[in-house]
C-alpha cells in the first residue's frame, strides 16, 4: 500500500509550463542585454556548479529539485518547461527570477516601473507527450526559431551543453537523435506527429 506522503509527492510532482507576459503595450525586455542577464540568473539557479555572475541570489538554487527542459525569452515574457519533485519550488523558483530581475532594471536602466505586474503562472501538463508538444510552442515563438540565441532550440538542435539545461527528459522520446525533432517541430499539428505516441514512456 502507498502511504500519504508518497501520494501527496507524487501529485506535487510533474511537467509544467511556466510563463510571465509583460504588462499591456510593454516590452519584458527592451534589449538583448536584459536577457542575457535573466538567462544568467537561470543558470545561476539550477546549475549545480557555483554562480555565474556577482548578483547574489540563493546559494545552490533549485538544481536537486527542477529539471528545464525547454525556455524561451522573447520581447514580451519568458516561457519556461519545467519538470519538478515539488511544485512550490517553481513558485520560489519564479520569484527569486523576478525579484534579481527587478533589481537589476533598477540598478541598470533606472526603469520608473516594472515591465510586468504578476508572478510566474504555471500549468501542469498531462505527461512526457505533452510536455513534448509545448516544447515545439515555446521553440516556435520567435519568427526565426531555429537561430534564436534566447530560446533551448540549441539543446535540441546543435548539440549544445549546460549543466543547467536537462532536456534528456524529451530528446528520449525521439531517441536523441536532432533530425527527428526537426522534423516534429516542423510538422506542426500533422499526421506525424504520431510517431512519439508509440514510444514508451
Amino acid at each position: 500500500m502507498q502511504s500519504f506522503l508518497h501520494g501527496a509527492l507524487h501529485h506535487d510532482s510533474g511537467y509544467f509550463h511556466v510563463w510571465i507576459s509583460s504588462t499591456q503595450n510593454e516590452p519584458f525586455f527592451t534589449d538583448d542585454g536584459g536577457k542575457a542577464f535573466f538567462i544568467s540568473l537561470i543558470q545561476d539557479n539550477l546549475s549545480p556548479r557555483k554562480k555565474l555572475d556577482e548578483i547574489k541570489v540563493k546559494p545552490n538554487g533549485y538544481s536537486s529539485e527542477i529539471d528545464l527542459l525547454a525556455f524561451s525569452l522573447t520581447e514580451t515574457g519568458v516561457h519556461l518547461l519545467v519538470h519538478t519533485i515539488r511544485k512550490t519550488a517553481i513558485e520560489e523558483f519564479g520569484q527569486i527570477l523576478l525579484l534579481s530581475f527587478e533589481e537589476y532594471l533598477h540598478t541598470q536602466h533606472a526603469v520608473a516601473s516594472l515591465p510586468f505586474d504578476s508572478i510566474f503562472m504555471f500549468d501542469k501538463l498531462l505527461g512526457r507527450h505533452e510536455a513534448l508538444n509545448v516544447s515545439r510552442e515555446i521553440h516556435l515563438l520567435h519568427e526565426d526559431w531555429r537561430g534564436d540565441r534566447y530560446s533551448s532550440i540549441g539543446f535540441y538542435l546543435d548539440d549544445r551543453r549546460g549543466d543547467w539545461m536537462r532536456p534528456y527528459r524529451l530528446t528520449s522520446l525521439f531517441n536523441n537523435k536532432p533530425r527527428n525533432y526537426l522534423r516534429f517541430i516542423r510538422s506542426q499539428a500533422t499526421e506525424s506527429d504520431r510517431v512519439f505516441e508509440y514510444i514508451e514512456t
